[in-house]
């Protein structure tokens, strides 16, 4: 069975799950729930600029960019605790993003949350990779954004205003045409997956046409139903304890590689921690090769973002590579994965 690439379904229970949605909407993508934020905030307090982590993806930025926002850009670096935010003192934006990265909390996004809410600035969490992660950074945000599509399969993501009403709210339906095609490529992978039937290429084909129609017409539009049906059935408790436990045997097997061109970015993670993946930092000059090794034995890692050329976050945009610990997997999967890394390095020596 491969392992990694595009989500094919949700882990439901039949209780409900543990998200409130007080004073929250569920649109389609992180990127609308992004784009309302800043309409809110245009329509409220009049912003007119935002600072953004120059480690990001294109579609962090994009919403901010539509609005005719300045954008300004603070520098993420690689550090002893992780990853270290380097936001100007007198950076004069109206408002600032921060985020915890891969699920793991630090006490610095806390620190810096705190200081910008006291000088008056607008400060957006963005929770996509820290959704079932513990912090106490919430209670300094005026809004928060999250997006389930990357913890399983869904067409569904939600902005959560923290201080007031909204002044604006999603005007559309779910895009009709892009949950179409997810779920058909969803429904096709998972027949691939589990019975061996059709062909691979179909179910790519049909994702990636789907992300053409994302990148092109996103604002507006609401969650899909079902989606939103999905979110308030999660088994929480199991993706959470599957995803703790396969972390846990990736970095059992990382402190035994004594080889100095592959490090986690994170040295440990909390018992609070839930990781989107377990990021490494690998050798530039081989990352794209051990990518190629995984993939040839259908294991598929990505590198989380590609350049998004902000002028910083150079060294995780050249190193980083995302070992795959999702609740579709076993420990078994894992040690696979893992055999795959351990065996890389040992016929590099």
């Amino acid at each position: 069975m491969e392992i990694g690439s595009e989500f094919w379904d949700a882990p439901l229970s039949h209780n409900n799950g543990d998200f409130s949605d007080e004073n929250t909407q569920f649109v389609l993508s992180g990127r609308t729930a992004l784009e309302l934020v800043a309409r809110d905030l245009i329509a409220e307090r009049k912003i007119r600029s935002v600072c953004l982590p120059a480690y990001c993806c294109d579609s962090m930025i994009f919403p901010f960019e539509h609005l005719n926002l300045e954008i300004k850009f603070y520098d993420i670096q690689p550090s002893e605790a992780g990853v270290k935010r380097i936001i100007p003192k007198n950076h004069g934006c109206d408002a600032v993003l921060l985020l915890d990265y891969f699920g793991f909390s630090q006490s610095e996004t806390t620190l810096l949350a705190e200081h910008e809410h006291k000088h008056g600035t607008a400060v957006i969490l963005d929770q996509v990779q820290s959704l079932y992660s513990e912090s106490d950074t919430i209670q300094y945000a005026d809004y928060s954004t999250t997006s389930w599509r990357k913890w399983f399969f869904s067409c569904a993501a939600a902005a959560k205003k923290l201080n007031g009403d909204w002044t604006v709210r999603p005007s559309l339906p779910g895009n009709a045409e892009y949950i179409h095609l997810r779920n058909m490529a969803a429904k096709q992978k998972a027949a691939y997956i589990h019975k061996g039937e059709g062909e691979k290429q179909a179910f790519l084909n049909k994702y990636s046409q789907a992300e053409v129609l994302l990148d092109r017409d996103y604002t507006d539009y609401a969650a899909d139903p079902q989606s939103m049906d999905d979110v308030f059935h999660l088994n929480v408790p199991f993706l959470k304890k599957r995803r703790r436990e396969n972390a846990k045997i990736i970095y059992d097997v990382l402190q035994t590689l004594e080889d100095d061109r592959i490090r986690p970015l994170f040295s440990h993670y909390s018992e609070t921690d839930t990781p989107l993946f377990v990021p490494v930092l690998i050798s530039p000059d081989i990352r794209t090769d051990l990518r190629t090794y995984l993939i040839q034995n259908q294991v598929y890692c990505p590198i989380h973002w590609t350049d998004s050329h902000t002028g910083g976050g150079g060294t995780l945009y050249a190193q980083e590579l995302s070992l795959v610990c999702d609740q579709r997997y076993t420990i078994e999967d894992m040690e696979r994965e893992m055999n795959l890394i351990k065996d890389y390095f040992t016929l590099l020596v």
